[in-house]
């Protein structure tokens, strides 16, 4: 098959988070006109918490970035489980991951990927425009024609909706598409530097709580950087969690409360917490139109339960942007992209709902028996893992 270079086709990618931009390096490189949308602005862009990624997503993001500069912040991909007690119950080492895959797992802050992301577009001639929301989608011909919060933007050759689980772009492209659905569970979690904290930062601590499921971990430069995953029935909106940002901080003390007192001591000292609904994404039928796509979060949004959001982000860009380059026809190239990554996408996010609920609220005879079990599931884990840890997209074959 022919390489299609995809010069003079004219792009445009909504959304500028992890996805938009790494599928927006490859298609320059490939010889594509690439402009980025973003509805929020670009100082919301460096708010936000943390996350893992691991080797299958750190090995495409090297391809694309120098992600030395990853490691002035982070914290490396250890876990280490504890129950209620304080006793600990398993450990995962990650260390194996560097002779394995090249690199191992590591905990970083969104902001620092993103951004690297984004100096990269720049040196590359892309200015984000941030501020710009997606209105409506229009099609004249075989051109696509939007209308955003900043104006109009004309004769795109296909649209790329990278804009998360609550896509703006999905929305108006399956209208009848299955909406995201709450889980009945917050993601809570800070970044805070607390006087006189000594821990070293080698691992993330996983303790299953009386009450709730509490993680935190020590960066290399001292600061604290932790997440709660607790019950919240009602689906609250995001001026509603700001409101009630004391509230949730007095909530979270009261549920670890008889827990190993290092939590609460974590918890006291954060002054600026965040607080998110998780949220499950039915599958979709199509990810996908003659000339519109969705990547990421907006095709097949994953819950943080497994640290695979980003990873799985960052392999979407690189498969797709190989499809475009191989088939001249865009529906072709979407179509393939949708096949080659739908059973994958779909394995990762089961496995992640499984997690998911074993972290929601303990049942005293399963954690007996969690307690007894997890280090031998954990050495299984490894070898689980390695179907997702090894994944290669440059040896897909499209």
């Amino acid at each position: 098959m022919k390489i299609n270079t995809m010069d003079k086709r004219k792009i445009l990618i909504v959304g500028s988070g992890i996805a938009g931009p790494a599928l927006a390096i490859k298609l320059i490189e490939q010889g594509a006109q690439v402009k980025i949308i973003e509805a929020r602005s670009e100082a919301e862009m460096n708010e936000g918490l943390f996350f893992g990624i691991s080797p299958n997503g750190l090995n495409i993001l090297s391809g694309l970035i120098d992600i030395s500069r990853l490691y002035d912040e982070y914290v490396p991909g250890t876990l280490r489980f504890y129950n209620a007690k304080g006793q600990r119950i398993a450990e995962l080492d990650a260390a194996y991951q560097k002779e394995a895959y090249g690199v191992s797992s590591i905990q970083v802050k969104r902001s620092a990927i993103s951004n690297l992301l984004h100096e990269k577009l720049i040196s590359l001639g892309v200015q984000i425009e941030y501020n710009c929301k997606l209105m409506s989608i229009e099609y004249s011909g075989a051109k696509i024609d939007v209308e955003t919060s900043k104006g109009k933007l004309t004769d795109y050759d296909l649209l790329i909706g990278a804009d998360g689980i609550h896509s703006r772009c999905r929305r108006l492209v399956f209208p009848d598409a299955p909406k995201p659905v709450y889980t009945k569970m917050l993601s809570t979690g800070a970044i805070v530097k607390i006087p006189g904290w000594e821990e070293k930062s080698d691992a993330i601590e996983m303790t299953f709580g009386r009450e709730a499921f509490f993680g935190y971990s020590t960066t290399n430069t001292g600061k604290v950087w932790w997440f709660n995953n607790y019950d919240w029935e009602k689906e609250p909106n995001g001026t509603e969690l700001n409101l009630q940002q004391q509230n949730i901080k007095k909530d979270l003390l009261e549920l670890h409360q008889k827990d190993q007192p290092k939590i609460s001591q974590i918890i006291a000292a954060s002054s600026n917490l965040f607080a998110y609904p998780i949220y499950d994404m039915p599958a979709l039928e199509k990810w996908h139109t003659a000339t519109v796509c969705l990547i990421g979060d907006a095709a097949h949004a994953i819950s943080p339960h497994t640290g695979q959001g980003a990873s799985l982000a960052l392999e979407d860009s690189a498969v797709l942007a190989k499809c475009l380059a191989t088939y001249p026809d865009p529906e072709l190239a979407f179509s393939r992209f949708q096949q080659l990554r739908s059973g994958r996408v779909a394995k990762v996010i089961a496995q992640a709902r499984k997690i998911g609920r074993a972290k929601s609220k303990p049942n005293p005879v399963a954690n007996f028996f969690r307690d007894i079990m997890l280090k031998y599931f954990i050495n299984m884990e490894k070898k689980k893992m390695h179907w997702v840890y090894s994944y290669d997209a440059s040896k897909e074959v499209v």
